[in-house]
C-alpha cells in the first residue's frame, strides 16, 4: 500500500461508495441496509481509501464467540494492489484480542480469495455450504486460529 492510503473505520459518508464496489465485485450484492448495519451501526466495518475515496472495504462481527468476516471487496480498479492483504490484517488485528478464531464463507470457485486467505493462514473447514449463494453457487468455510 501506498503512504497516501488509510485505513479508518466506516462512515456513513461512505455507504455510496461501499456499495458501490459491492455491487461491482459480487453478482448478488448485499444491501445498502447491511452495510448501513454492519459498517455504521455496530461500528464492524472499515474501508482503505485515498484521499476520500473507497478503494476497498471489510465488515465483520463477532457471533457464538468466533470472529466473522461478513464481506470484503476492493474496488476492481485497484485490485493487486496490496488493499486486499491491508483489509485481512487490519481485520485480525481488531478480533485477536476478543476471539481465538475467525472463519468466511467464500465462493467455492473463488480462486483468487481463497489464495488470498490461506497466504493469511485460512484452512479450508471441509464445510461446504451446498448453494448457499442466490445463484446457487456453494461455498466453503475457512477459518483461521488467532
Amino acid at each position: 500500500m501506498t503512504p497516501d492510503l488509510e485505513i479508518r473505520t466506516f462512515r456513513t459518508g461512505d455507504l455510496d461508495q461501499v456499495v458501490a464496489i459491492e455491487k461491482a465485485a459480487f453478482p448478488d450484492p448485499y444491501s445498502r441496509l447491511l452495510f448501513r448495519w454492519f459498517g455504521v451501526t455496530t461500528g464492524n466495518g472499515f474501508i482503505v481509501a485515498c484521499r476520500e475515496r473507497v478503494l476497498g472495504y471489510l465488515i465483520s462481527e463477532i457471533r457464538g464467540g468466533q470472529g466473522h468476516i461478513v464481506s470484503m471487496a476492493v474496488d476492481p480498479e485497484h485490485r493487486r494492489k496490496g488493499i486486499g492483504e491491508a483489509l485481512l490484517r487490519e481485520a485480525i488485528a481488531r478480533m485477536e484480542s476478543k476471539v481465538h478464531e475467525v472463519y468466511l464463507e467464500v465462493r467455492a470457485t473463488n480462486e483468487a480469495a481463497i489464495r488470498l486467505y490461506e497466504k493469511h493462514s485460512f484452512k479450508m473447514t471441509g464445510v461446504v455450504l451446498k448453494g448457499y449463494y442466490p445463484d446457487g453457487e456453494s461455498a466453503v468455510v475457512m477459518s483461521r486460529t488467532l
